[in-house]
């Protein structure tokens, strides 16, 4: 087949997917706005999608970031990150101050590593650094400035990527993280700071499980939905100032979450999600958060309201104005790891080798 014809093929295929989808998520439009029975284990509100008003803005809020990356080499890796801290002050829907962390431009800290990492074990490192840098930023945030809200770029836990196999040689670094994390919550809580994560392009599938599971009556196939992620579900059922019924990030039943199993009792069990369309023409967003005890449908709702007017300044761009800000920041270009790693290959000499004979092949 040549490229037209690929091309083509790509082209209906994905008409075709889109179609049956449409036809599957309409036929259970109506239950959108209806009750359900919440049985405070899968599910957990009432209905499953909510209204929700924008709020006006009156308080603190910081939102954290990075930007990295990676060169490998033969005797050691070397890895850039760039992690910054935004706290915009908001009055009557204002904002009147902006602070960044460390500095309004700060160089990427570089990390060194001679560890024998393998190819897999590298990828991670470079992830789990990361984190750990974003993770004590926004503790650090939080207990100098104790702002409102605190919005994280990416999910509230690590992901199932980020966890080395078990024979790793970065294992112990995975449990320092997870060891991090949890005091990062502890400190949130303490401060009375509303942790929130926002995931830019989800791939999650739990309210679709959920609503498969649950919810579908009589007369629906719950398969038709089965190649649905959850963006894509709530994008036709959710309409602009709407979220979704908020649920847990794990299931109560079936095998332990392999990131989740890593985390106390209590931390585990607290970690909640729900989804929000603050504009037109881009997706629901993925919205993560704490909750403990209390009233689940004032949290979400309060947490939905904020998120809503930091979210709606593009009708194209559903996503956090802090941390836009933040990412502008905190982004990074691959010369600026080449001007550190040339700088080291000038200091070494030509007697040292320590490129990779990819990087130095003659034709």
């Amino acid at each position: 087949m040549n490229l037209t014809g690929i091309i083509n093929e790509a082209v209906n295929s994905i008409r075709s997917t889109d179609s049956s989808r449409r036809q599957a998520i309409e036929s259970i439009t109506p239950l959108a706005k209806k009750q359900i029975k919440a049985d405070g284990k899968e599910l957990l509100e009432q209905k499953l999608v909510f209204p929700v008003e924008k709020a006006e803005l009156n308080e603190t809020i910081a939102g954290v970031d990075s930007g990295f990356v990676g060169k490998d080499m033969l005797a050691l890796d070397l890895v850039l990150v760039r992690c910054v801290g935004v706290l915009f002050s908001y009055k009557w829907g204002k904002l009147e101050n902006a602070q960044y962390f460390p500095s309004f431009y700060s160089f990427p800290e570089p990390s060194l590593t001679n560890r024998s990492l393998e190819a897999d074990e590298f990828q991670v490192s470079k992830s789990l650094q990361r984190l750990l840098r974003e993770v004590k930023m926004a503790r650090g945030i939080i207990e100098k400035h104790s702002p409102s809200y605190c919005f994280l770029d990416g999910s509230i836990v690590p992901q199932y990527a980020d966890k080395p196999r078990s024979d790793s040689n970065i294992l112990d670094f995975y449990r320092n993280l997870i060891e991090e994390f949890q005091s990062l919550y502890e400190t949130a809580a303490e401060k009375r700071c509303e942790l929130v994560a926002c995931v830019e392009d989800s791939r999650g599938s739990r309210f679709r499980t959920i609503l498969q599971e649950k919810v579908l009556e009589n007369g629906l196939n719950p398969k038709a939905l089965d190649d649905c992620y959850d963006t894509i579900l709530l994008d036709y059922l959710l309409k602009i100032g709407e979220r979704s019924m908020a649920f847990s990030y794990s299931g109560v039943s079936g095998k332990p979450h392999p990131i989740l199993s890593d985390f106390g009792g209590k931390w585990s069990k607290s970690i909640h999600a729900f989804y929000l369309k603050p504009c037109e023409f881009d997706r629901p967003l993925r919205i993560e958060f704490l909750h403990n005890t209390g009233d689940l449908s004032k949290h979400v709702d309060k947490i939905a309201s904020l998120t809503y007017a930091l979210s709606c300044l593009h009708r194209e761009y559903a996503y956090p104005s802090v941390l836009i800000e933040a990412d502008l920041h905190a982004r990074l270009k691959p010369d600026e790891i080449n001007l550190v790693y040339e700088k080291i290959l000038d200091k070494l000499g030509k007697n040292i080798r320590i490129k990779m004979r990819r990087d130095y092949r003659p034709f």
